[in-house]
C-alpha cells in the first residue's frame, strides 16, 4: 500500500488490506489525503468502487468534503443535499 501514514494513526498500517478495508481507505483518502493520496487511490481503486463509498448511506465524510467529492462525481444535487442535511442533522444530535 502506497498511502501515507500519518493518514492511518490510529491503525497499524501492516494490518491494513486493501480489499478488505477499501471503504475505510477510501473514505480516509477522501477525507483527508491530498494530492497524491488521491493519485495513489485512483490508481489502486476503480473509480466506480470510490463513487460507491461516496454513496453509501453512512459515509464517514464532512459536509465541505462530502460536497466536494458529489460535485467531483457528478452526483446529482439532490442526492448530495439529502446527505448533507442527514449529516448536518448528525452533527446537531451529537452535541
Amino acid at each position: 500500500m502506497r498511502f501515507r501514514q500519518a493518514l492511518f494513526w490510529d491503525t497499524n498500517p501492516k494490518k491494513i488490506d486493501v480489499k478488505k478495508n477499501a471503504r475505510y481507505i477510501i473514505e480516509r483518502i477522501l477525507k483527508l489525503g491530498d494530492f497524491n493520496d488521491w493519485r495513489s487511490l485512483r490508481n489502486t481503486y476503480s473509480m466506480e468502487d470510490i463513487k460507491n463509498v461516496i454513496m453509501e448511506k453512512r459515509v464517514d465524510l464532512d459536509p465541505k468534503s462530502l460536497n466536494f467529492w458529489c460535485h467531483n462525481f457528478g452526483i446529482k444535487e439532490s442526492i448530495c443535499a439529502k446527505k448533507l442535511l442527514a449529516k448536518k442533522q448528525e452533527l446537531f444530535w451529537r452535541r
